[in-house]
């Protein structure tokens, strides 16, 4: 996360910039998918132009909220960027399979196969009545470790995505209410504002009768002057005071409904960020949801309970993967282990079609979300420059602000 800043601050000219930086680079621009903004930021956002600059509070509160955002979306990146390594490592390690030699192919098949037979002689002499398929079955057991504990998290990040859509809802209610009120109150202003000129004219009016009375009756109409003069000045008042009232209830309001967008903004980013993570994980597993996970892993542990294998069949299916094992461990793989759990790829060209078709969807949808968080911290970069840049007295600041964040 401090790189984000040391950036920042060589582009504001605190520092100077290093030399020979090395730029993230794991295939991200293959492809032409990517996230579309439009979608995801549609609809009000808090810009700097909406803001009072000039309000220490309100330049504090937009810097920091730049800074957070910066932070949160380098966060997404570096954890994104190793389940992104972790898949191109193992696309590499399907093409090194591809570009074998015919003879070390035949060899691996070999001993694929002699996994694949002691898995079904198994099955033929158990008989079991299987809830799921054997394909589900050995990946269940390849994940059996990690299960438990995606579980958790995929249903944390589900409640977590219900949190946040209920948020937004709630802050479009909030804004839609202020925005309601807002128009109350310059309705106010603008009512006041005609009292004003109804009274004035009024008031000439009868100042002109007055006069009138006095020309032409001789009438001593000088309490009467003084009276519509009192009353004249009690009603104006009253009049300038609310509507003063009404344009600092205005203002206030205004200042309301900037604060709903930003946190309706925030609300936008993490949904999208949590939705992205949620199709990632999706489409690794291969569900639909949590609960057809959970279904999953429940019939995998009845399934595995109702298998009762015999020591020499355990052995005789470990003997074959070790041998797999060490055959692999000769290649260029960088996880020959993998393999030995999916045997049916190294036999099946349309399971190693399908196998390297999902990893592909797994990997755009995380290229998806490091592409989205490399915009926004891009996007926040920018702005924290262009306010130094329109503003070069409150530079340092902004720098001691951005400087909490490294």
């Amino acid at each position: 996360m401090s790189n984000i800043f040391t950036k920042l601050f060589e582009k504001l000219g605190f520092i100077e910039p290093e030399e020979d930086a090395v730029d993230f680079a794991l295939g991200l621009s293959e492809g032409k998918d990517s996230v579309s903004m439009d979608k995801v930021l549609s609809g009000e956002t808090v810009r700097r132009s909406d803001l009072n600059v000039l309000d220490y509070r309100d330049r504090e509160r937009y810097v920091r909220a730049c800074c957070e955002q910066m932070t949160a979306a380098s966060k997404e990146v570096e954890e994104q960027k190793i389940e992104y390594q972790t898949i191109t490592e193992r696309l590499t390690d399907l093409e090194e399979i591809a570009q074998l030699p015919t003879s070390d192919k035949e060899e691996v098949k070999k001993r694929a196969q002699k996994i694949l037979q002691i898995e079904e002689d198994e099955t033929h002499y158990r008989r079991p009545v299987s809830k799921i398929t054997e394909v589900q079955y050995r990946e269940m057991e390849r994940l059996a470790d990690e299960i438990p504990g995606v579980l958790k998290t995929m249903r944390e990040r589900e409640d977590y995505q219900m949190s946040v859509r209920r948020d937004m809802n709630l802050l479009e209610g909030e804004k839609s209410a202020l925005a309601y009120q807002r128009k109350e109150d310059a309705r106010k202003a603008t009512n006041t504002k005609g009292y004003i000129i109804i009274i004035l004219v009024t008031a000439v009016l009868a100042f002109a009768l007055l006069l009138f009375l006095q020309k032409a009756s001789r009438m001593d109409v000088t309490v009467a002057y003084y009276v519509l003069t009192g009353l004249t000045a009690i009603a104006v008042t009253a009049c300038v005071v609310s509507y003063r009232n009404a344009q600092s209830d205005q203002t206030s309001t205004e200042k309301q409904i900037n604060r709903a967008i930003q946190l309706q903004n925030s609300a936008k980013i993490k949904y999208v960020n949590i939705t992205n993570l949620l199709d990632f994980m999706y489409a690794k597993y291969q569900v639909a949801n949590s609960y057809e996970l959970s279904y999953m892993w429940d019939k995998y542990k009845e399934e595995k309970a109702a298998r009762n294998h015999s020591e020499e069949v355990a052995q005789k299916l470990e003997d074959a993967r070790r041998s797999l094992y060490g055959l692999l461990s000769h290649f260029r793989l960088k996880d020959p282990s993998i393999w030995v759990y999916q045997p049916g790829a190294l036999i099946f060209d349309e399971e190693m079609t399908e196998l390297r078709h999902s990893l592909i969807i797994q990997r755009q949808r995380l290229r998806k979300g490091i592409d989205f968080n490399m915009f926004n911290l891009e996007d926040s970069k920018k702005e924290i420059e262009q306010l130094v840049k329109d503003y070069p007295k409150y530079a340092r600041e902004v720098l001691a602000i951005v400087s909490q964040y490294e």
